[in-house]
């Protein structure tokens, strides 16, 4: 699995302020955990659901299914953008954007709400097995 100081280092590659051969800083790292708890607070929030538990540690397991790992590196990266006074680059904003999105679409895929009207009638066409199926609707 992933960790989170995976995470934060793509994050911070994004932006061009960490060398990703490099590991980051303690106080980067700290900072960037806590604008991640954040960021997938409001996710969860928002209904893009991951299954997300806040971490407290670099080393901590990402925890989050390993097709989210694009969305929240390249959101991260936005967030933490101020922190470094790096410039908003196009590129990043529409790779964040995307992948977002594409998280949003796959968990709206996997939630199946069932709506049930208990208090409307049912018409006898309605009930199967009952005779012919337009005997609800003739008179």
């Amino acid at each position: 699995m992933t960790a989170v100081a995976d995470i934060i280092r793509d994050a911070l590659s994004h932006l061009r302020v960490q060398d990703p051969r490099q590991p980051v800083k303690p106080e980067n790292a700290r900072d960037a955990i806590r604008a991640l708890n954040l960021m997938m607070a409001t996710w969860e929030v928002e209904g893009v659901s991951v299954g997300w538990s806040a971490v407290v540690e670099p080393t901590d397991e990402l925890p989050a299914p390993p097709e989210a790992e694009g969305a929240i590196g390249y959101n991260l990266a936005l967030r933490l953008r101020q922190r470094f006074g790096v410039p908003l680059q196009p590129d990043l904003v529409a790779l964040a954007r995307d992948t977002l999105a594409t998280l949003h679409a796959q968990v709206l895929a996997n939630v199946f709400v069932r709506v049930s009207y208990e208090d409307l009638p049912s018409g006898e066409g309605q009930r199967y097995g009952r005779g012919d199926w337009r005997e609800g609707f003739t008179g």
